[in-house]
């Protein structure tokens, strides 16, 4: 098996024999390296989103990487964290009364999305010391063309509302810490320079409103999973957050960034049949245990060729036509997969090994969708 995909021990035949299909397998090892080199080259603090792979082996195994921090974004999230000594930052449009007491409880960073929130904590703490907060200003409020090539999204304050919520939050005696401002997933080579810009243009005018001083920002980053061969110019960027910072602390924040690269997901074939100018593969995984890989809200699909591992030693002929794979239900959007003419022929009991799926490819799904068996995770 001399593919370059095979990167760490678990993905042998004799291996994959041993695992329960559908299947996650997990390298905390590859989420640690990948963590310390985005940070290193993007030359700030990294906050890690958890939304991205909240699996708690994995996160046992690498939250000693995580210095800087872990933004959360629901109760359960926060109880994978509770206790541990790393920074907390809750960050969710919908924080409800019994969220917001846990995180205070657990000494997180609020970081409010909108005035309700702001009047929310007013009202919980009543003129008790609370830890400074965080205010979340929309990214398309500040950076120009956003919304008109429908990029904008619902999360985050106006400008206005972000200086309004600030003088509320000093009439209640609650320190504001700094401000969040994110321009959506994977969107660091087109915007990360003029969301920097702009977030700190409007955090010198609200500390100028307030006459108070604010010492951290966290400019979101919507890197992605290829950030290693992106083209995007990380010295010229370092540079450009050097010559802004203005004394604060400036942090970029990350998740399949961080965690794309550890996962890989092994389902196995059960039969194969010819059908038109194509073969049809069946595997005992699909669209119900990683959603992203049938792609059904790309316009534009480029569908994604699998590793294949052989069951046995048996010779193997090549594909007289492309091979489409397929999941378990019956959905017929249910396609993960195309091994293309010339490959190997898959056979029942083959392995197809996906990689690059270790970051929402295990949560983004239709889990319970025809009471079908949830995929079994692994760790290496």
């Amino acid at each position: 098996m001399n593919d370059p995909r095979a990167h760490f021990v678990g993905l042998e035949r004799e291996k994959l024999a041993t695992l329960d299909t559908p299947c996650y397998i997990f390298d905390p090892s590859r989420v640690e390296r990948d963590y310390v080199d985005l940070k290193r080259s993007l030359g700030t603090p990294l906050v890690v989103s958890l939304k991205a792979n909240p699996n708690l082996d994995l996160l046992i195994r690498s939250v000693h990487a995580f210095t800087d921090g872990i933004e959360l974004a629901s109760q359960r999230e926060l109880d994978l964290v509770v206790g541990r000594a790393i920074p907390k930052f809750v960050n969710t449009p919908a924080l409800g009364t019994n969220f917001l007491r846990a995180a205070l409880a657990a000494r997180a960073t609020l970081v409010l999305d909108n005035l309700c929130q702001v009047d929310l904590l007013i009202g919980q703490v009543a003129g008790r010391a609370v830890r400074p907060v965080m205010l979340r200003l929309n990214a398309a409020e500040i950076v120009g063309g956003l919304r008109e090539r429908g990029l904008g999204d619902h999360f985050g304050m106006s400008v206005e509302d972000l200086l309004e919520a600030g003088k509320r939050l000093s009439a209640a005696g609650i320190a504001l810490r700094g401000v969040h401002a994110f321009a959506g997933s994977n969107m660091l080579d087109q915007y990360a320079p003029s969301v920097l810009r702009s977030t700190l243009s409007v955090v010198e005018r609200c500390e100028q409103a307030l006459g108070a001083r604010m010492e951290l920002v966290n400019v979101g980053g919507g890197i992605p999973a290829s950030w290693r061969s992106s083209a995007f110019d990380f010295p010229s960027y370092r540079e450009q957050v050097e010559s802004l910072r203005g004394g604060r602390t400036i942090v970029h924040e990350a998740g399949r960034a961080v965690f794309a690269a550890c996962g890989h997901f092994v389902t196995r074939v059960v039969s194969v049949k010819r059908l038109g100018p194509s073969f049809v593969a069946a595997c005992d995984g699909g669209i119900a245990h990683s959603f992203l890989l049938a792609q059904t809200e790309q316009v534009m699909k480029q569908v994604r060729a699998p590793l294949l591992v052989c069951a046995d030693d048996a010779p193997r002929s090549e594909a007289l036509a492309p091979v489409l794979l397929v999941g378990n239900s019956c959905n017929r959007r249910d396609c993960i997969g195309r091994l293309e003419t010339g490959a190997l022929m898959p056979k029942p009991g083959d392995f197809c090994v996906f990689d690059g799926v270790g970051a929402y490819h295990s949560t983004y799904t239709l889990t319970g969708f025809l009471s079908l068996k949830a995929s079994a995770i692994y760790t290496c």
